[in-house]
C-alpha cells in the first residue's frame, strides 16, 4: 500500500538509501555536538545558557538516532508517512532546544533546520513538506522570544529569526520543484529501462526461436551470444555463452572468419560440419565502432536453403515436363502405335523385324524419361518420421524379395555394426526411403549377377564415427566404377548402359537432400558402395 504522505519514490531501493545517509547524517550531527561540548570546544557557545539541558539533549537525540539507525539496518521495509513525519519533527525539537540552550539563532544551529527541511522536501509531498518549513519557521520564532524572555536576548534577532523562516519555506519549495524533477526524469529512466529490458527478451525469445543460426563474438573471437539454432547446425551440446567458447573451437568457422577478414566480399562456398553431416553457409556483420568490434555471425542450414532452391526448380521443371508431356507423348504414342501394328504384319524381313524392334525399345524409353522426370517434378514434400532403421529394413527386404519370382535367388544380407547396442534411429519419409534403396537394390543386383552370375548384395548399418547420425551402406559385387564416373553417376540422364535412362540416381539423391540426408559413393574392399548418410533423429525439418 502507498503511504499518501509519502513523495512518489524513485524506487524503493533509492528512498532506502537516501533515508539511511540521513539518518547517519543525524547521528554524526548528534555524536558531534556531544563530542565538542565534552572536549569544551566552542564552549561559548554550544550550551552556554544552559549547559545541562544541552548535553541531555544532545545525548537523547544521537542516542534515538542511533537506535533508528540499527532499526534501518535490520528493517529494510520503507518507513510510513507518520514515521518520517515523526522523524522531521524530532529532529526540529532537538535543534530548536540545542539552539535555545547555546543563546539562540546567533549560536547559528538553528541553520541547520534548513537541512531538515529539504529532507522533508525529498521524503514527502508538497503540501507536507510545506507543513514541516512552516512548523519549522515557528519553532524558530518561538525559540526567539523564550531566549529573549529568559536571557534578556537582543529583540532584533527576531528579524533574523523572520528571514530564516522565509529561507525555510524557500528550500521547501525549491527543493520540492528539484525533487520532483529528478523523480520525473528517474520514472522516466526507469521505464525506458523497462521498454529496453522488454525488447531485448524479445529479441532474445526471437533470436532463439530463429531457424538460422546466429553468434556475436567480441574482438577477442570469443563468443558472447549463441542461439539454439546455431548451436545445433554446428554440433554443439553446449550452446550457453558462458562457457568459454571461442571461433578456436570451431575451426571451420575460424577458417571462414579469417577469409572474410581478408576479402569480405568473396562468394563464401559451403562448409561441412562433420558432427552433424550437414552443411551450412556462414556471413558476417560487424557491429560496433573500430576500437572494439564485435561480429555477427549468421550460421544458414545450406540444405534448406537447396531444398527452398529445389522447391522453386521442380516449380519450374513440372511446367515444363508437363509441356513435354502433351509435346513429345503424342507423336511418341503414335509411333510406338505404328511399329507395334507393322510387327504384325506377316510380309516383314528378319532385318525389318530388328529395326521394329528397336524403334519399340527406344519408344519405352523415351517414355521411360518422361515418367521419371513427372515423378520428380510431381514429387510431394517430405513427410519425416523416426524410425528403428534395423527393424525397418528387416520388413523391408522381406517384403523386396517376395517380388521376384524366384525370392531364394536373391542374396541380401544385412549386417548391424557389432559394437551397436542401441536403436539405430534416423528421421526420414519412410516412402521416399522405400523409393531410394528399390532403386540401388535394383541397380546393385543388377551389376552384380553381370559379375558373380548371382543377386547378391550387402548392406551395412550402423553410425558414423564418433556421432549417432546413422549410416547405411548398399555393397555390389559388381566390377565397379571408373574414378571419372564417380560423381558424374549423380548427374542427370548419365547411364552406363543403353537401357537405362540416367535418372535413377539422381532421384535416389535428390530425395535423400529433400530429407536432409546425403548420398554418396565410396569404394568398400574394391567393391562400389552407395552411402547413405541420414539426419539425426531429433533434427527438426
Amino acid at each position: 500500500m502507498t503511504n499518501s504522505g509519502v513523495a512518489p519514490r524513485y524506487s524503493n531501493n533509492d528512498n532506502y538509501r537516501l533515508l539511511r545517509i540521513y539518518t547517519y547524517y543525524r547521528t554524526a550531527l548528534g555524536g558531534l555536538l556531544m563530542l565538542l561540548f565534552t572536549a569544551d570546544v566552542l564552549s561559548k557557545v554550544l550550551g552556554s545558557y544552559a549547559p545541562n539541558w544541552f548535553f541531555a539533549t544532545a545525548a537523547g537525540y544521537t542516542l534515538l538516532n542511533t537506535t533508528t539507525l540499527v532499526g534501518l539496518w535490520r528493517n529494510r521495509s520503507e518507513p510510513s508517512s507518520e514515521q518520517l513525519l515523526l522523524y522531521l519533527m524530532i529532529d526540529i525539537a532537538a535543534l530548536t532546544l540545542l539552539s535555545g540552550t547555546s543563546g539562540g539563532i546567533a549560536s547559528g544551529l538553528s541553520y541547520l533546520l534548513v537541512i531538515t527541511v529539504a529532507a522533508s522536501a525529498i521524503f514527502l509531498t508538497r503540501q507536507m513538506s510545506i507543513f514541516i518549513a512552516a512548523l519549522a519557521s515557528m519553532a524558530t520564532l518561538t525559540e526567539s522570544l523564550i531566549t529573549n524572555w529568559l536571557f534578556g536576548i537582543d529583540s532584533s534577532r527576531f528579524f533574523t529569526a523572520g528571514a530564516l523562516g522565509i529561507l525555510m519555506f524557500a528550500t521547501a519549495l525549491l527543493f520540492q520543484y528539484l525533487t520532483q524533477r529528478i523523480r520525473e526524469s528517474s520514472a522516466e529512466a526507469q521505464q525506458k529501462a523497462k521498454e529496453a529490458a522488454k525488447a531485448k527478451d524479445i529479441s532474445q525469445k526471437i533470436i532463439e526461436r530463429m531457424r538460422t543460426g546466429v553468434l556475436v563474438t567480441d574482438s577477442d573471437a570469443q563468443v558472447q551470444l549463441i542461439n539454439n539454432a546455431a548451436a545445433k547446425l554446428l554440433g554443439l551440446h553446449q550452446p550457453s555463452p558462458n562457457t568459454g567458447l571461442n571461433l578456436a573451437s570451431l575451426p571451420v568457422i575460424e577458417s571462414a572468419f579469417s577469409q572474410w577478414q581478408v576479402n569480405p566480399s568473396a562468394k563464401k562456398a559451403p562448409i561441412k560440419i562433420p558432427q552433424t553431416n550437414g552443411e551450412v553457409r556462414v556471413s558476417f556483420a560487424t557491429l560496433g565502432d573500430n576500437d572494439s568490434p564485435e561480429t555477427l555471425v549468421f550460421v544458414e542450414d545450406h540444405r534448406l536453403l537447396a531444398q527452398e532452391a529445389q522447391k522453386l526448380k521442380l516449380g519450374s521443371l513440372g511446367k515444363l515436363t508437363a509441356s513435354i508431356a502433351h509435346e513429345v507423348r503424342n507423336p511418341l504414342g503414335a509411333i510406338s502405335h505404328a511399329a507395334q501394328l507393322l510387327t504384325e504384319s506377316p510380309e516383314l524381313s528378319a532385318d525389318s523385324t530388328k529395326l521394329l524392334n528397336i524403334i519399340l525399345n527406344h519408344s519405352q524409353r523415351v517414355n521411360q524419361i518422361i515418367e521419371n522426370t513427372l515423378q520428380l517434378s510431381r514429387r510431394s514434400e517430405s513427410q519425416a518420421q523416426v524410425i528403428d532403421l534395423a527393424r525397418w529394413l528387416d520388413k523391408f527386404i522381406e517384403d523386396y524379395t517376395l517380388a521376384f519370382s524366384d525370392p531364394y535367388a536373391v542374396h541380401i544380407h544385412l549386417e548391424i555394426a557389432p559394437q551397436t547396442q542401441a536403436e539405430i534411429l534416423a528421421k526420414i519419409d519412410v516412402h521416399h526411403l522405400q523409393q531410394i534403396l528399390t532403386n540401388l537394390l535394383d541397380n546393385g543386383l543388377r551389376y552384380s549377377h553381370a559379375a558373380i552370375g548371382e543377386y547378391r548384395l550387402l548392406l551395412r548399418l550402423g553410425f558414423r564415427e564418433h556421432t549417432e547420425l546413422a549410416r547405411l551402406q548398399v555393397i555390389d559385387y559388381g566390377p565397379g566404377l571408373a574414378e571419372d564416373m564417380e560423381e558424374a553417376v549423380f548427374e542427370p540422364f548419365f547411364t552406363t548402359e543403353n537401357s537405362g535412362t540416367g535418372l535413377g540416381l539422381y532421384i535416389c539423391r535428390e530425395l535423400c537432400q529433400s530429407n536432409q540426408a546425403s548420398l554418396s559413393f565410396i569404394r568398400w574392399q574394391g567393391h562400389s558402395c552407395f552411402q547413405i548418410n541420414f539426419a539425426h533423429a531429433q533434427q527438426v525439418f
